[in-house]
């Protein structure tokens, strides 16, 4: 009678079961950070009743959370934009949010900036000042910047208008924070019939923006523009990865037109603790302004 071997055991199911489930981790998590690594260029023309003749079919780049991370990713968002260069892009506006902590830094409570993450970010800006944009540069310092920067061939938009002058007519470009008193104080700078492009750091200033009056009545906002909640970065049966306040899951991502006042909250390019986005996509926007519906 043969004595069946103790060395060499069957396989149950559990073994099989568990190098799927296995594998099909690994697929998932390289799919995520695959997703984080390409970047889309996403296109609009949008319709601006208040556009002045001379910038009819002028475009911006508006890129937003660069959400800088280790020397390399320096490398990467200054190649991303050598690369975006042949673009051509009449405006470029940055939208805040150029550092990120890492995980580690996140779990242990780090929330302020360090003299490495203002020199990280002072190099970003000194690898993209080659980029051109015959109408102007421009970028947000947002609230978790740590205040207002020198950003190295950049105007900043922190509360103040910039006046893009062209052929003796004017395209105007406001910087708000959510507890910006530009905002506040925005609609008192404008007549109705003025051309203004809103750059905010989180789609919370939205609504402030849409209910604020122009100097004689009306919206003084033709556009809004905003970052910040990354499309909730990880999104998977309704949940998401990042925290985010009502207004922002509100206005979590894309196109909304309320008020008749076209509003974008992008994506962002980067991501907040990891390089893994589920249900999201990293992207940049061309946009085209148009006066003719």
């Amino acid at each position: 009678m043969k004595r069946k071997s103790k060395g060499k055991r069957a396989r149950g199911p559990g073994l099989w079961i568990g190098l799927a489930l296995a594998v099909l981790l690994l697929l998932c998590f390289g799919w995520m950070w695959l997703q984080s690594n390409i970047v889309h260029v996403m296109r609009a023309t949008v319709y601006l009743p208040d556009l002045p003749a001379a910038f009819e079919g002028r475009t911006m780049l508006y890129a937003s959370d660069i959400d800088l991370r280790g020397d390399g990713s320096i490398a990467k968002a200054a190649d991303l934009f050598h690369r975006l260069q042949t673009l051509q892009p009449d405006i470029l506006i940055l939208g805040g949010d150029y550092n990120t902590h890492s995980l580690l830094q996140t779990l242990n409570g780090e929330t302020a900036l360090n003299p490495t993450d203002t020199q990280r970010r002072e190099e970003f800006f000194h690898f993209i000042n080659d980029f051109t944009a015959p109408l102007g540069r421009y970028a947000l310092s947002a609230e978790a910047d740590g205040g207002v920067f020198a950003a190295e061939g950049f105007e900043l938009l922190n509360d103040a208008k910039h006046g893009i002058e062209l052929d003796g007519e004017t395209l105007w470009l406001v910087g708000v924070t959510e507890s910006s008193e530009g905002v506040r104080r925005g609609g008192r700078s404008f007549h109705r019939g003025e051309c203004v492009i809103a750059v905010a750091d989180t789609p919370a200033c939205f609504p402030t923006l849409n209910t604020t009056e122009a100097r004689d009545g009306g919206h003084w906002v033709d556009l809004c523009l905003a970052g910040h909640t990354h499309g909730g970065q990880v999104r998977l049966f309704g949940r998401k990865l990042l925290r985010l306040n009502s207004l922002e899951e509100h206005f979590l991502y894309g196109w909304t037109h309320e008020t008749g006042v076209p509003m974008l909250t992008t994506s962002g390019v980067g991501c907040e603790g990891v390089n893994l986005r589920f249900g999201t996509q990293a992207e940049v926007w061309l946009i085209t302004l148009t006066g003719n519906e």
